[in-house]
């Protein structure tokens, strides 16, 4: 666990799980707004972090376990209104509810609420903009800070030349997401599993193109009777590390896949 500040922005580096310490998750804290909450299963050191905190306001970017995870501890500690995608409201609200039997034990019970984004997230420096990025998954939300160039990418980035996919994510929704981003003012990229990236406008860029041309490849690939198999060999011969971390989740078939069957073809 490892503490560092980027301007005015606090960020917690962390592993996202104790046993696999190669993938890292980066939680942000600026002026009272929390982006995201981290995995579970490092509760014990995320709370030290939340604890130095004053958490007024939770910014969640989507709804997988390593950046809700704490979300209802964080309910629990805070009195901080919670935003999410309208979609993702419902599950999040049970997520957050507190049990019946906590006011037994407990004096202190806060209010917090799951509520949609609005236009804007306030603070007395700054203003986020919520900007709807489906592709890593339907619910995935970026924020931008306008006045300093900041924004929080959430797994929207991760890396400009992906060779895996979830089961979930839709590279047809990607380029379009990366299209609209293309549009707004920004310089760095907080990513929530690779930091600080400064030259972030330039790297989404670079997303953007490659999964144009890779999906180009693997359309014509796919409508000349190559198999999934092959087209995979071709395109992505060697092993990547998150595919066997995962144990299969994350796989460059998701990703190929998803390249012709939005399609079509």
């Amino acid at each position: 666990m490892k503490k560092v500040n980027y301007e005015d922005i606090n960020i917690q580096k962390i592993a996202v799980h104790p046993l696999y310490q190669m993938m890292k998750v980066y939680l942000y804290f600026v002026d009272g707004v929390l982006v995201d909450t981290g995995p579970s299963v490092q509760r014990r050191n995320i709370i030290r972090a939340f604890r130095s905190w004053d958490v007024r306001q939770v910014a969640i970017t989507h709804c997988h376990e390593d950046h809700v995870g704490m979300l209802r501890w964080v309910a629990n500690n805070f009195p901080a209104n919670i935003y999410s995608h309208t979609t993702a409201v419902p599950a999040l609200s049970k997520q957050v509810k507190i049990p019946w039997y906590q006011g037994l034990f407990s004096s202190h019970q806060f209010e917090s609420k799951v509520i949609p984004y609005p236009d804007s997230i306030r603070t007395s420096k700054f203003e986020f903009l919520p900007i709807e990025t489906p592709g890593h998954s339907s619910d995935h939300v970026c924020l931008l800070e306008p006045n300093r160039g900041w924004l929080f990418s959430g797994d929207f980035y991760i890396t400009p030349y992906p060779k895996v996919f979830l089961k979930g994510e839709s590279i047809a929704s990607y380029i379009d997401s990366l299209q609209k981003l293309s549009h707004y003012n920004f310089n760095t990229v907080l990513c929530a599993h690779e930091g600080v990236v400064p030259n972030g406008k330039e790297m989404m860029k670079r997303k953007l193109d490659y999964l144009q041309s890779t999906r180009h490849k693997v359309i014509q690939l796919h409508q000349k009777g190559y198999t999934d198999k092959e087209i995979i060999k071709y395109m992505f011969p060697e092993k990547v590390k998150l595919e066997l971390m995962s144990f299969g989740s994350f796989s460059r078939l998701n990703f190929i896949r998803s390249c012709y069957q939005e399609t079509g073809t």
